[in-house]
């Protein structure tokens, strides 16, 4: 479980810096490696989309295992109750975050294409930012609760 939670970490952290770096390039019209702000977007989403996914397979994951160590034992309903909050907290933070982001990176396409609204990007970019940023703190929360249920479990049932 350590390990899969800090490669989520270190993938969250990279998809932070990418997208900020992403949307840099957007702004201010410069290229990283001899690639252009829409390129680079693409690139951004793949690893934006890897890790959100990783994200919401770990506590869909740690879940089914609190719920497994627990197996329908009153005495821990307790806990069960708290993995559901933390999912209840957690997942629509990551569901909002990837539909901005998606907007986002669609709307992109639209700008490539010279369609109207092209004014909307920024903005939306910077809310689509913050929301994510935001969701980087609630999951940051969110792993710990869950880590701690786990451990509180393991030691209960030792």
């Amino acid at each position: 479980m350590w390990s899969f939670m800090i490669m989520c970490y270190v993938l969250m952290l990279s998809n932070f810096l990418i997208i900020l770096l992403t949307g840099l390039m957007g702004y201010f019209k410069f290229t990283v490696w001899g690639v252009a702000h829409a390129p680079f977007a693409v690139f951004a989403i793949i690893v934006f989309i890897l890790t959100e996914t990783l994200v919401m397979f770990f506590f869909i994951a740690t879940g089914k295992s609190i719920k497994q160590m627990i197996n329908n034992d009153n005495r821990f309903e307790e806990f069960w109750e708290q993995t559901i909050s933390v999912k209840k907290q957690v997942f629509p933070q990551i569901i909002l975050t990837i539909t901005l982001i998606g907007i986002l990176f669609i709307h992109g396409g639209v700008i490539d294409n010279g369609l109207p609204f092209s004014w909307l990007h920024g903005p939306l970019f910077i809310l689509a930012f913050l929301q994510h940023t935001w969701s980087l703190i609630i999951k940051n929360r969110s792993f710990r609760q869950q880590v701690n249920i786990a451990a509180e479990i393991s030691k209960e049932l030792e």
